[in-house]
């Protein structure tokens, strides 16, 4: 039965709840079909990413920069302000930057991501062939009835 739940989950996951503020009761049953197949791939080793602590990260890399805080806050927050109102205009000045950029990342991520321990993911989940149908069948205390 988790299985469901979780297969439901997932193809459901992005989908809103479409409920107007405040407090809803729900008391209502339903039925629900799942019919087609779900592909589970195998798991995979995979650079650590999401591990990196971007504040910390940032932070050190503030410190070794020789930014104090307030600076290092006020150059943040003038470029923050630059790239929202210029929309992220990639004229040629700022195309230089952001490619310096690209280019650090890459070598970080060649030189540095590339060789820590690799980290055990979940293989992916393809619920593409997947058809999940619900109907209604009244509230609660009827369907009891």
């Amino acid at each position: 039965m988790n299985q469901i739940k979780n297969l439901l989950s997932k193809v459901w996951g992005k989908e809103s709840a479409d409920f107007t503020v405040g407090r809803h009761e729900i008391d209502e049953v339903i039925v629900v079909r799942v019919r087609g197949s779900v592909e589970k791939h195998a798991d995979q080793f995979v650079s650590p990413t999401v591990s990196i602590p971007l504040v910390s990260t940032l932070a050190l890399f503030w410190e070794k920069a020789g930014l104090n805080r307030d600076d290092a806050l006020s150059l943040l927050r003038e470029a923050i302000t630059e790239a929202m109102d210029d929309k992220v205009n990639e004229d040629s000045a700022i195309q230089s930057r952001i490619d310096d950029v690209q280019e650090a990342i890459s070598t970080v991520r060649k030189e540095l991501i590339d060789r820590l321990p690799k980290m055990k993911r979940s293989g992916r989940l393809v619920t593409k062939d997947l058809d999940v149908a619900v109907t209604p069948v009244g509230f609660a205390d009827e369907v009891a009835a």
